[in-house]
């Protein structure tokens, strides 16, 4: 059996003990998360009927550190020694997910929950995480100041920490989106022979499929700031890695923008309705791309579906410019998906009511607080 053979057995067993480790752990956290009464309650402004347990993201989290660490001895050794990458990568992720548990547990505000995620984007900073190129189609590559690169190491890993947690509105949503984000990453850190973010990329997707068996219409359990904001925190960081410094990957720099196609266009469209109605950014509403469907009469799983379309065109898109490294293909894959999005959007804007217009009409109704077993 020849050395790419052993690697496949390693990458099958490094997928399915997160798998294994979060399907058996998700019931014990959430029987743990009911009698300590760490339930997210219906109201207004979400869609649940009643009380589930919001701690799942501790199952993720338990099976992601477990699993990396057993990769690690399994896969770099023979391949690249320096366990800088893993060290970053694993430090930042420990305190987004102590941060989350703690918001889970007590609650925090914006500004509070902002300095936890700041944190967690410089402790990367040290191990050689820093966005110090961007590649434009026609002119090439750009290399920046290492403060400039610095500072928009930050602006990334936050941006889509909370990209990932806007979206989990949902059943199953955040983690499908995840599944298809990391099947991009893992390819391209395959190619670009990256060990470490492909290790990193599969134990997160075993530990997210795990999980996903109890949080799939209809949830049992949530995932929490906790689980969204480790999605997120690992996710962006491989991007770092992978895309915007690995030598033998010349993408485009729209390549990662639209591999996060689905949450960043969330996201972005949910900032800039908050703030043309005078709200804070962070504020909750029902306006995202899933409410907007609802509204529309879809069910979950039809939402679901539907959104989990998008977000594999959209990463397929991206995929597709580091793939095949073409300048022209990019610029015509970036515009075609910009106009496709824009005019979903304003079909979503016309067509549904607003979150505001749902309350007056008395559309949302009181939910029970009775906690499903």
């Amino acid at each position: 059996m020849g050395q790419g053979s052993f690697m496949i057995i390693h990458y099958i067993i490094l997928l399915i003990l997160p798998f294994l480790m979060s399907l058996l752990i998700t019931p014990l956290i959430r029987q743990t998360a009911i009698k300590s009464n760490a339930l997210d309650l219906p109201c207004e402004r979400k869609i649940h009927r009643c009380a589930l347990p919001r701690l799942g993201g501790i199952a993720i989290a338990i099976a992601f550190f477990f699993s990396l660490s057993i990769g690690y001895i399994l896969l770099i050794p023979e391949k690249n020694g320096n366990i800088e990458a893993l060290a970053g990568l694993s430090i930042g992720a420990a305190i987004i997910t102590f941060l989350g548990i703690w918001d889970d547990i007590r609650g925090l505000n914006a500004p509070k929950k902002s300095m936890g995620q700041l944190a967690a984007a410089l402790a990367i900073l040290p191990f050689g995480f820093i966005v110090n190129q961007i590649n434009i189609p026609f002119l090439g590559v750009v290399y920046i100041g290492n403060l400039l690169g610095a500072l928009l190491t930050v602006f990334w890993v936050m941006g889509i920490i909370n990209a990932i947690n806007f979206i989990d509105g949902i059943d199953g949503l955040a983690g499908i989106a995840t599944l298809i984000i990391l099947g991009a990453l893992f390819i391209t850190s395959y190619i670009s022979n990256q060990i470490q973010m492909v290790l990193a990329c599969i134990v997160l997707a075993g530990a997210v499929i795990g999980f996903l068996r109890y949080n799939l219409y209809s949830a049992t359990i949530f995932m929490g700031d906790c689980g969204s904001m480790l999605l997120g925190f690992v996710t962006s960081v491989v991007t770092i890695k992978v895309l915007f410094q690995s030598p033998t990957i010349v993408a485009s720099s729209a390549a990662p923008i639209l591999i996060f196609g689905l949450p960043i266009v969330d996201a972005t469209w949910g900032i800039l309705r908050r703030f043309r109605k005078g709200r804070s950014p962070f504020s909750a509403d029902l306006g995202h791309l899933h409410h907007r469907l609802l509204n529309l009469g879809f069910s979950q799983s039809k939402a679901l579906l539907i959104l989990g379309l998008a977000g594999f065109l959209m990463t397929s898109s991206g995929l597709a410019i580091v793939l095949l490294k073409n300048e022209i293909l990019s610029v015509i894959l970036c515009i075609s998906i910009l106009i496709i999005t824009l005019v979903m959007v304003m079909l979503l804007s016309r067509k549904s009511p607003t979150c505001d217009q749902r309350q007056n009409n008395g559309e949302i109704e009181s939910k029970s607080d009775e906690v499903t077993i």
